[in-house]
C-alpha cells in the first residue's frame, strides 16, 4: 500500500491523533504561561511584592527559578517521562506534568525579558499621573511586553509539539503512540508509512499553531508596537 492511500484509509484516527496533539500542547503551555505570568510579575521589580522583598531579593529570587526551568529543559525527555510514570501512573497526567515543566523556560525567560524592557521613563510618567503599581502592570507593562512574552510562547510550543512524541511511551495522547507502535513494527507491513504519518502529522500541527500565532499576534498586538 502506498503512502497516500494509507493516509486515506487511516484519516479519521490520524485527525484523532491530530487533535489529542493539539491539545496536548495546548493545556500544558496554557498551565506554563499561566505559572510564568504569575511568577514573573510577582517576582518583577515593580513593588507588586511586598516592600520588605527587597529588589536583590526578587532579582535573586528571579534568577533561581530561571536556573532551575532551564536546568529542567536539559533533561532527557524520554527519562522525565519515565522518572514521573511511577508516582502519577500512565496516560494524560503525566504526560500534561512532564511538557508543563518544559514549557515553563521559554515562557518565564521572555516574561522577565518583556517586562525589564519597558522604559522606566514611561512607568515613572505612568507613576507620575497617579497610576498604583498594579494598574501600571495591567495597562502599561504587560501590554508593552506582549510581544516578547507572545514569543516565547511561540517558541514554547514549536519545542513542546516535539517533546510530546515522547508521551506515547507512557500512553500519552497524540501522535507519540502511532510512531512508536510503527518504529516498533518497522519492517513490517505499513510500519514506514505509520511513522511518516505521525511524523508530517506533527509538521501538520506546527503549522496550524502558526496560523493560530499569527492571528493572536495580529488582534493583541498594540498597533503603535506591531511590527
Amino acid at each position: 500500500m502506498d503512502f497516500f492511500t494509507y493516509v486515506g484509509t487511516q484519516l479519521n484516527q490520524l485527525v484523532f491523533y491530530g487533535q489529542q496533539h493539539f491539545l496536548l500542547v495546548a493545556i500544558s503551555v496554557g498551565i506554563a504561561v499561566v505559572i510564568s505570568l504569575v511568577a514573573g510579575t510577582l517576582l518583577h521589580t515593580n513593588r507588586l511584592t511586598p516592600e520588605s522583598w527587597s529588589r536583590p531579593i526578587r532579582a535573586g529570587s528571579r534568577e533561581a527559578l530561571l536556573i532551575v526551568f532551564s536546568a529542567a529543559l536539559t533533561i532527557p525527555s524520554l527519562a522525565l517521562f519515565g522518572l514521573l510514570q511511577p508516582i502519577l501512573g500512565l496516560g494524560v497526567t503525566p504526560s500534561l506534568t512532564a511538557l508543563t515543566i518544559y514549557a515553563i523556560y521559554p515562557v518565564l525567560r521572555n516574561v522577565v525579558a518583556g517586562l525589564s524592557s519597558v522604559d522606566d521613563a514611561v512607568l515613572e510618567s505612568a507613576r507620575g499621573m497617579g497610576m498604583g503599581s498594579v494598574r501600571r502592570m495591567v495597562t502599561i507593562q504587560l501590554p508593552l511586553a506582549w510581544p516578547v512574552i507572545l514569543s516565547g510562547i511561540r517558541v514554547a510550543v514549536l519545542i513542546i509539539i516535539g517533546i510530546a512524541v515522547v508521551a506515547g511511551a507512557i500512553n500519552g495522547p497524540g501522535f507519540g503512540s502511532s510512531l512508536f507502535l510503527g518504529l516498533q513494527r518497522l519492517g513490517s507491513v505499513n510500519s514506514f508509512n505509520q511513522v511518516l504519518a505521525a511524523t508530517l502529522g506533527c509538521l501538520v500541527v506546527a503549522a496550524v499553531y502558526e496560523v493560530v500565532f499569527w492571528i493572536v499576534q495580529r488582534f493583541t498586538t498594540p498597533r503603535g508596537i506591531r511590527v
